[in-house]
């Protein structure tokens, strides 16, 4: 269940992951090196595979909405570090495919 927790707790902090993952969650849970126990496989396709717009739409409004929230009280226990995302928080990118890491790079420079 680690696993399943730290894949949501990322498509929270990083919107890059998000956007990627609520399109196509196995292949991204594979590209970033996600290893799943067979019950977390199960949710996590049961959760997610298959989502109609809407239901990316809502997922996407409320990851956002929890993402404001968190970083809001982050960057109030620590004003010196302002956090954007994809912030530290999130999972680094994997080095393969390149693209993956670039965008991430880019977007948190």
């Amino acid at each position: 269940m680690d696993f399943l927790v730290t894949l949501i707790g990322n498509a929270v902090v990083d919107p890059i992951f998000r956007e990627r993952f609520l399109n196509n969650p196995i292949d991204t849970a594979d590209e970033y090196g996600f290893r799943f126990t067979k019950s977390d496989f199960e949710i996590m396709t049961t959760m997610f595979v298959g989502l109609t717009q809407t239901e990316k739409n809502d997922l996407e409004q409320k990851f956002n909405v929890l993402q404001n929230l968190l970083l809001k009280k982050i960057i109030g226990l620590q004003p010196q570090k302002v956090c954007h995302p994809p912030c530290a928080l999130s999972i680094y990118p994997p080095p393969e495919p390149h693209e993956i890491r670039e965008e991430w790079v880019k977007a948190a420079a």
